[in-house]
């Protein structure tokens, strides 16, 4: 079975991409890239690692998943292997994989020895670090040779009743598991304002250009304006607090 790598950055259409699969496939020309997405917010771990942990379940058993959000790069953070029970996730410990990790049973963390490269930039080890090492992994290396085994990985401080993403529809994804009665009305509480709203079961439950919160398939709560961006009518934010609540 053809082994796949997927792609996190914040790199954009950067040259930077396409070095790094130019270094995976000169080293594994079989192996299959999978580019997740490349537009993360420069710098945004929160929404990176919100990515990861919504994506990383529906690829086959033993995908190998790279992620690159890195402002700490050439620093004293480390650089991880982890090699769970049916993947591996190779990049930063800065709590990019930590989200990932709460649904996933980890075999072993791996600290990378950049020794083992050493003509490698100290500002870019997503092409001299990261990428060759996981096209070696995919050809059936072990992780162990990378490195040492320690003890747990860096947890991401996710805030409460926040915004965790945004997406290309503007969409606006919260940290909040409430539920309520399909219908309830309910009231938004950001940034000083009050804004009246109500619980439906999709979209199309609203009318074009009116503000709406369900249940989304991440399974938090979501604030949607049907055909329209909830995010640019809220002037949203990833990170900042928000509140939902029974109006009353």
């Amino acid at each position: 079975m053809k082994k796949i790598i997927t792609l996190i950055t914040d790199f954009h259409s950067d040259l930077y991409v396409a070095q790094m699969k130019g270094v995976i496939l000169s080293i594994n020309k079989e192996v299959e890239i999978i580019d997740i997405k490349h537009n993360v917010k420069n710098y945004s771990i929160i929404e990176g690692a919100f990515l990861i942990s919504q994506v990383y379940p529906y690829f086959p058993k033993s995908s190998i998943h790279l992620a690159i959000i890195d402002p700490g790069v050439g620093t004293s953070r480390h650089s991880l292997i982890i090699e769970t029970k049916n993947f591996y996730f190779i990049g930063p410990d800065n709590g990019l994989f930590s989200l990932a990790m709460e649904k996933e049973k980890i075999r072993r963390v791996i600290k990378i020895n950049p020794s083992r490269f050493k003509d490698g930039s100290f500002t870019f080890q997503g092409r001299d670090l990261f990428a060759p090492i996981a096209a070696r992994i995919s050809l059936g290396e072990k992780a162990i040779n990378f490195g040492e085994e320690i003890k747990g990985i860096k947890k991401l401080k996710v805030r409460d009743n926040s915004i965790i993403y945004i997406d290309n529809f503007g969409n606006i994804i919260t940290t909040i598991k409430k539920n309520f009665p399909l219908g309830e009305k309910l009231i938004i509480h950001y940034k000083g304002r009050k804004i009246k709203t109500k619980f439906v079961k999709a979209f199309a439950e609203l009318k074009k250009g009116e503000l709406g919160i369900l249940k989304g398939s991440s399974g938090y709560l979501e604030i949607d304006k049907n055909r329209n961006s909830a995010a640019t009518t809220l002037k949203a934010k990833i990170g900042e607090k928000i509140e939902i609540d029974k109006f009353s």
